[in-house]
């Protein structure tokens, strides 16, 4: 029977096998986020991991195939969150707009997993093909799924005649400075709860979108 000695260091990965491409991507993630995509190599996440590079390239083809993973990883499960959402609270569209913004900033709020949009608008011009792809899978559907919520209000006239799709970028637009804000000054958020500033951007949207009731135009002339 062999017999292990709790001195010496043992390999990080022979207990739990089916857990590597995780901690792959999480030591990943550190790396992208400290180094950008274009300066991070494959050496840089096979040594956060614990891994060779040999070992890494059995889970992921290319340092591209890891970024993708990432994102589907830590944001794309949340999109179908907000799909979710937006179908469920289709009868009160104002709550269902107000819960998918809030769902949105505050998965953004942990600063490892805003590190993803933060390398991609930095480095779309670079990377075209991951910054298409970023695009299709979280933009898309985060816009698409505000789309429908406006559209709804719009129906119920609860909304006025906008285009939902520019509205719906006008909500997220504020959100996402707001997150690239945190990244960038990091000491300058205390006291600043993320909660509190998406109640502040929807109410000014709110306001900005909400029908107009007849009275208040009684007596206005043209």
């Amino acid at each position: 029977m062999n017999v292990i000695d709790p001195n010496v260091s043992q390999p990080k990965w022979t207990r739990r096998p089916q857990a590597r491409p995780d901690e792959v991507l999480e030591a990943a993630l550190d790396v992208f986020a400290v180094n950008g995509f274009a300066a991070t190599r494959m050496d840089d996440i096979a040594k956060a991991a614990g891994l060779s590079k040999a070992a890494i390239y059995l889970y992921f083809p290319s340092k591209d195939d890891v970024f993708k993973a990432l994102v589907e990883q830590r944001i794309g499960v949340l999109q179908g969150h907000f799909d979710a959402a937006a179908k469920d609270q289709k009868r009160d569209p104002i709550a269902g707009l107000r819960l998918v913004a809030r769902m949105w900033a505050t998965s953004f709020h942990d600063l490892r997993v805003a590190a993803l949009p933060r390398i991609i608008l930095a480095e779309a011009l670079r990377f075209p093909d991951l910054a298409e792809f970023y695009h299709r899978t979280v933009i898309e559907r985060t816009q698409g799924a505000l789309v429908e919520l406006i559209q709804a209000g719009i129906d119920a006239g609860l909304f006025r005649q906008v285009e939902p799709l520019l509205a719906a970028r006008a909500l997220v637009s504020p959100l996402v400075f707001e997150i690239l804000r945190r990244q960038a000054f990091p000491a300058h958020n205390i006291g600043q709860p993320m909660e509190d500033l998406v109640e502040a951007i929807f109410d000014l949207f709110l306001n900005g979108i909400a029908a107009v009731p007849p009275q208040h135009n009684a007596g206005v002339k043209p």
